[in-house]
């Protein structure tokens, strides 16, 4: 069921059905209803739940599969930059927040830059 999966990779990751629901644009009402199975996403949804997540989305669409995202591009992997332990924690930080609050620290951050 895909409801059963949407809330196991939720918990697994230590999110809200609100921060779900933020990251997908729908009511946290609509991400409670997938997880109890009383309705199913949209195929556009899926894919929003799949990425905020970090899923596969064939894992979370049909249940087969490996869960996770089965490939890391080598490029990324390959060009991404050490972090400081300051920066690291900025970055979960901001991972955090809902996807309405990250916007709103980004203006905060752009203002406060130009000063």
């Amino acid at each position: 069921m895909i409801g059963f999966r949407i809330k196991e990779a939720r918990t697994k990751r230590k999110r809200s059905q609100q921060w779900l629901a933020a990251e997908v644009g729908v009511t946290q009402a609509s991400a409670c209803s997938w997880e109890q199975g009383k309705t199913d996403p949209t195929t556009e949804n899926l894919s929003r739940i799949a990425l905020a997540l970090r899923i596969s989305y064939d894992w979370l669409a049909t249940g087969r599969g490996n869960p996770e995202l089965s490939y890391v591009p080598v490029q990324l992997e390959a060009t991404e930059p050490q972090l400081s332990s300051d920066q690291k924690e900025l970055l979960e930080l901001y991972q955090s927040l809902t996807k309405s609050r990250r916007e709103t620290l980004l203006l905060f951050l752009k203002a406060f830059a130009t000063k």
